[in-house]
């Protein structure tokens, strides 16, 4: 009994014992016949590709060229299309008065009376009386004086002597022009080989004793520029 008994306990642990080799020695045939060792060694996940590395190289950096204005070229004044007066070239400046508009009127008669507060100048081209006050600033007026009327426009010869014919029509006429100029200083005088000559902004006109007179805009100022 205890034989038996005994030889079940090996049997047992000897079915124990190949059950265990046989499930090893079982395993490696469900992978591969024949296969290595290598077979049983597992197999590394698949890594996630990685991003390529920076080869240092930075990009290409474009230079536009820079344009610069190209400088302008200093205009050239417009030369006169008509020429001044020799006798006036002196009292001309372009500057002030512009290029001549008129070819110039020469000769013509002209007449001079000078008085404590400005000047008169007559112009027989046109006709034309011009009134220089002492303070630079002048004005024309009319000649509405004519041949057959009073020499003395304001009557009588008086002492001292008022203008006469035009001269004196304007002055007798005009509160403004009488009251500014004064009495007349000397006696009128004239010329019958005076040059007058307009201008973009301006008149020059020679007076009988040869000065050119230099009239600025309309009705602005003058000035005086001796022969």
């Amino acid at each position: 009994m205890r034989r038996w008994l005994g030889m079940g306990i090996l049997n047992n642990a000897i079915r124990s014992l190949l059950f265990f080799f046989g499930g090893v020695l079982f395993v490696p045939s469900l992978v591969a016949c024949g296969a290595g060792p290598d077979a049983m060694m597992p197999t590394a996940a698949a890594t996630a590709a990685l991003p390529p590395k920076p080869t240092g190289t930075l990009p290409a950096v474009v230079i536009m060229p820079v344009t610069r204005p190209s400088p302008s070229a200093t205009p050239r004044p417009t030369p006169c299309q008509l020429p001044v007066q020799p006798v006036l070239s002196a009292a001309w400046s372009e500057d002030e008065l512009g290029c001549p508009i008129t070819p110039g009127s020469s000769p013509i008669n002209t007449a001079y009376a000078p008085f404590d507060g400005g000047q008169m100048l007559w112009r027989s081209d046109t006709d034309t009386i011009y009134v220089l006050y002492n303070n630079g600033e002048w004005d024309r007026y009319p000649n509405e004086w004519r041949e057959g009327d009073p020499t003395y426009t304001c009557g009588q010869e008086n002492d001292p002597a008022t203008p006469i014919r035009g001269f004196g029509r304007v002055w007798c006429d005009n509160e403004v022009v009488r009251t500014a100029l004064g009495a007349m200083t000397a006696a009128e005088i004239g010329d019958a080989a005076s040059v007058a000559q307009e201008f973009v902004n301006g008149t020059i006109l020679t007076a009988p004793f040869g000065d050119a007179f230099v009239l600025v805009g309309e009705r602005g100022i003058w000035r005086r520029v001796a022969k």
